[in-house]
């Protein structure tokens, strides 16, 4: 019986550790430049990310999901575009997948949303939004606030939820810093 115990607490140990190791680190920090990246689109194009200099942009990286929690964030990202684009900012959503899946996924969830198609992780790992389980990536949720220099102005990240749209919003009422 003990043998089991310690099996189960090492084997633990384990998955947390490796989970642990799976998260590919932090988002740039506020003042730093944002990545720069090209990425095909769900409309078949390539868009830059962050997008040229003059303008705010926000990306979103989620794990294109079905959970509760995913589905709220894209719907509410969806509700917020007009508001987003009449703050004079761009937005995109990031996805670790294939262009069909994205184009799949938008359709159900976020009709009014563009969507970036990262299909190895390149931008997600940039950004610190990659989860590699090496049979399985994604990007975990996080917002990034680009600002007209094309510098984090600010991200929120690990437990996202509806409510940060919200002050996104509030943030691009403000001039960028």
């Amino acid at each position: 019986m003990e043998i089991v115990l310690v099996v189960m607490v090492v084997f633990s140990f384990a998955v947390v550790g490796w989970l642990a190791i799976a998260q590919s680190g932090e988002p740039p920090a506020r003042g730093m430049a944002a990545p720069s990246l090209s990425l095909p689109g769900s409309d078949g194009e390539a868009h830059s990310l962050p997008p040229p200099p003059g303008s705010r942009a926000v990306l979103f990286f989620h794990p294109q999901d079905e959970t509760p929690e995913c589905v709220a964030m894209v719907e509410r990202f969806s509700a917020a575009a007009p508001a987003i684009a009449a703050a004079g900012a761009s937005l995109w959503t990031v996805v670790v997948s294939s262009r069909e899946t994205a184009v799949a996924y938008a359709g159900a969830h976020g009709r009014d949303l563009r969507v970036l198609c990262d299909a190895n992780g390149r931008a997600a790992k940039a950004y610190g939004a990659l989860v590699n389980l090496g049979f399985l990536k994604f990007a975990r949720k996080l917002i990034v606030l680009v600002d007209e220099r094309g510098n984090v102005e600010r991200a929120w990240r690990d437990t996202v939820e509806p409510g940060h749209v919200d002050e996104l919003l509030a943030a691009l009422a403000q001039p960028s810093r």
